[in-house]
């Protein structure tokens, strides 16, 4: 047993430097990610999972909003928004043209805009249409890419 433990901290040393995934990215909310944080590398990323499946503490902090699974980090949000603008390039695009539409309201409330800046925000991403899909075959990466870029100007 004792040599399983040293082998096991000997494989996350030399792995934790391979990748450079968060552990926040990746084994999820619970004690793993509280007690790693932002350690960068593929060993950290299973030493909080295992650590999270240990405990078996993930549901309680799921339900009750603590060891960080109550918030909806920066990362999840620009996921969430990967996903969406891939889904519906053509409704977006159509929506950002004329200047509102339900997939445009759809994008602010995935992106969390203030309920305030949404109108102006409609306005600004239907003035950069043309930067927003330059042409008719452009990725869903570079339409996400520079919708980002308009949010950081509302």
């Amino acid at each position: 047993m004792k040599r399983c433990i040293i082998a096991l901290g000997i494989l996350l040393i030399f792995v934790s430097t391979s990748y450079g995934e968060t552990v926040s990215q990746d084994c999820g909310c619970g004690l793993g990610r509280v007690a790693i944080g932002e350690k960068e590398g593929l060993g950290w990323n299973l030493l909080g999972t295992f650590l999270n499946g240990l405990c078996g503490n993930q549901t309680f902090g799921m339900s009750s909003g603590t060891l960080e699974c109550g918030e909806t980090t920066k990362f999840a949000i620009n996921e969430r928004i990967n996903t969406f603008v891939a889904g519906n390039m053509d409704s977006l695009a159509m929506d950002i043209a004329s200047g509102g539409g339900e997939s445009l309201s759809a994008l602010a409330e995935i992106a969390q805009v203030d309920p305030a800046l949404r109108e102006p925000l409609a306005s600004e991403l239907q003035a950069s249409f043309d930067a927003i899909y330059p042409d008719a075959d452009v990725s869903y990466t570079h339409v996400a890419n520079a919708l980002r870029e308009v949010f950081a100007r509302i």
